[in-house]
């Protein structure tokens, strides 16, 4: 009879590396470019990530004043998801879970599952 190691379901991730930075005990990877500016934010597939990116939907849903971001009607925060305003795309190479950029203006939004699901 053979034993194998079981899989652990979450690898733990370093705190930092030569391309990003961890935050928040690991829930969020900062990238920055070589000036040291972020370039974007990535919450990870973990229970901290997770409650991150929740926190950050809740953010967008009460400053849009509960309008969805693509078709202006009531949204409820049950109803919200994070509408990216750069595509994540396969694999999410390009994918920034920020709320504000460094200027403190808005970037990506909140909008309903329907809206986000037709646009793309």
């Amino acid at each position: 009879m053979i034993r194998r190691r079981p899989i652990p379901r979450f690898r733990p991730y370093p705190e930092s590396s030569l391309r990003y930075d961890s935050i928040l005990d690991g829930a969020v990877r900062v990238y920055r470019n070589a000036q040291g500016d972020v370039v974007r934010e990535v919450c990870q597939n973990s229970k901290a990530g997770w409650l991150e990116y929740n926190r950050r939907v809740k953010v967008m849903v009460e400053r849009q004043v509960r309008r969805c971001c693509l078709c202006n009607r009531p949204l409820a925060l049950a109803n919200a998801t994070f509408e990216h305003q750069r595509r994540r795309g396969m694999g999410a190479a390009f994918r920034d879970d920020r709320i504000e950029d460094a200027k403190g203006n808005w970037i990506n939004g909140a909008a309903h599952w329907s809206c986000n699901v037709e646009r793309g």
